[in-house]
C-alpha cells in the first residue's frame, strides 16, 4: 500500500514541475530593432490686398433730368475685390525614433531634409551618438521658416547599431500649403454717409480672390430749375489693418429752368402726402382730397381707381398727371390745351357711372392718349427720369 501511495505522488510532483507559475509569460529574445515616426505641419500667412469702385446703377448712364421738386431715388453699386498674397511659410512637426527591439541599441546620426533640399534644425535634448534603451523612445522637435509655398515631403532619417547588428530607419511626411494659419485683412466694412445700404453679397473664388458688391440708395431732389452734379464716396476699412480706402460715384442732375419736364401718372399716384415716395409739394397746389368734378371722389381716389376700359378713368388718370406737370412748370403744346380743354368740358358734364355714346368713348379715349403722349415726354418738353 504504501508503495502505491508514493508512485502516484511521484507522478503529481512530475505534473506540477511540468507547468509554468500562472501569469508569467516566458520571455522571448528579439534583436535590434528601430523605427522612425514624423510629423510636418505647414504654417503660412495670408494677407488681403484690397480696391474699390463705384458706379451708379439707376438711373442709367449717370444722369438725371428732373422736374424742380422732383424726388429719384438713385442706386449705386460699391464691388470691392480682396487680392490675397501668401508668406512667411514655416513647417513644423516632431521626429520620434522608437527601440522596438530587445536589446539597447546606438543612435550615430539623425537627419531631417526636405524634398526640395532644405536640411531642418532638429531638437532632440541629447547629443548624438546617443544609447536609446529597449523599449524606449526619443522624442525630436523642429520648427523651420522656408522660401516659398511649394508642397514638400520631409524625410527624418537616422543610422544605429546595437546588439551586432546596424542599419537605418527612416520615417516621412508629406505636406502642402493650402488652409493659413494667419488671415491679415481678410474682410473689410463698408461705409457710405450720404446713402442708405441695402444688401451686401460676398464671395470667395478658388483661387482665394474675395468679391463683395454692396448697393446703396439715396433720394435726389432740387426745388431750384439748374445743372447739379451729386457726389457719393464709399469708404472701405479692412478688419485687422483699419486700412481704408474710397471710390466716388457722380450723378448729373439737370432740372430744366424753361419747360421744366413731365412725368407720368404713375410718378403722381406715389409723390403724394400718402406716399410710399417722398411728397411732391406740386400736389399742394391741387389738394388730394379735392372734389374732381362730378365723380364723387377726390382726385387722389380717381387717380387710383382702376380703368377696366371706363373711358372717363382713362381720360381722368392722363388729365390729372398732365394737370399737375403744367402746375409743376411743364410747357405745353396746343394738342396738349386743346385735350385739356375738351376734358375738363366733359368732367364737367359726365359721371363715372354714365354711358357714353360710342364717339364720345372713342373722343375721350383719344384726347387721354395725346395727354399720355405728353406725359410720356413723347410731344412738349420731354419726360423727366422717373
Amino acid at each position: 500500500m504504501r508503495h502505491w501511495y508514493a508512485v502516484l505522488l511521484a507522478v503529481g510532483l512530475l505534473g506540477a514541475c511540468s507547468q509554468a507559475p500562472q501569469g508569467v509569460k516566458p520571455q522571448v529574445a528579439v534583436g535590434a530593432s528601430v523605427t522612425v515616426e514624423k510629423t510636418a505641419v505647414p504654417e503660412f500667412k495670408r494677407t488681403y490686398r484690397w480696391t474699390i469702385e463705384k458706379k451708379v446703377t439707376d438711373p442709367a448712364g449717370g444722369a438725371l433730368t428732373l422736374a424742380p421738386g422732383q424726388s429719384y431715388l438713385v442706386k449705386y453699386a460699391v464691388s470691392l475685390v480682396g487680392t490675397p498674397t501668401d508668406s512667411d511659410f514655416k513647417v513644423k512637426g516632431t521626429v520620434t525614433i522608437r527601440n522596438t527591439g530587445g536589446v539597447d541599441v546606438t543612435l550615430q546620426t539623425l537627419s531631417d531634409t526636405l524634398s526640395t533640399g532644405e536640411s531642418l534644425a532638429l531638437n532632440c535634448g541629447v547629443t548624438f551618438p546617443y544609447t536609446l534603451p529597449a523599449g524606449q523612445a526619443l522624442s525630436c522637435t523642429y520648427s523651420q521658416n522656408l522660401p516659398n509655398g511649394q508642397s514638400r515631403t520631409n524625410t527624418a532619417t537616422v543610422s544605429w547599431s546595437g546588439g551586432g547588428e546596424s542599419g537605418t530607419a527612416s520615417g516621412q511626411a508629406s505636406f502642402a500649403f493650402t488652409t493659413p494659419s494667419a488671415v491679415v485683412d481678410g474682410s473689410v466694412t463698408v461705409s457710405d454717409p450720404s446713402a442708405t445700404p441695402v444688401s451686401a453679397i460676398s464671395g470667395i473664388s478658388p483661387e482665394g480672390v474675395i468679391s463683395q458688391t454692396y448697393f446703396f440708395e439715396r433720394w435726389v431732389k432740387f426745388d431750384a430749375c439748374g445743372e447739379y452734379q451729386v457726389d457719393n464716396t464709399a469708404t472701405f476699412t479692412t478688419n485687422t489693418t483699419q486700412t481704408q480706402g474710397s471710390a466716388s460715384a457722380s450723378l448729373n442732375v439737370s432740372v430744366p429752368c424753361a419747360g421744366s419736364c413731365t412725368l407720368t401718372q404713375g410718378y403722381w399716384k406715389t409723390h403724394s402726402t400718402y406716399g410710399p415716395a417722398p411728397y411732391d409739394n406740386t400736389w399742394a397746389k391741387i389738394g388730394e382730397g379735392t372734389p374732381f368734378f362730378l365723380s364723387g371722389q377726390s382726385y387722389y381716389q380717381v387717380l387710383w381707381t382702376s380703368p377696366k376700359g371706363n373711358a372717363y378713368y382713362i381720360l381722368a388718370h392722363q388729365y390729372i398727371a398732365a394737370k399737375l406737370n403744367i402746375l409743376n412748370g411743364a410747357s405745353t403744346t396746343l394738342a396738349v390745351d386743346a385735350a385739356m380743354a375738351w376734358a375738363e368740358s366733359f368732367f364737367n358734364s359726365y359721371k363715372p357711372s354714365d354711358s357714353l355714346d360710342k364717339a364720345t368713348s372713342n373722343q375721350a379715349k383719344g384726347y387721354a392718349a395725346t395727354l399720355d403722349s405728353y406725359n410720356n415726354g413723347l410731344i412738349g418738353p420731354g419726360h423727366c427720369s422717373e
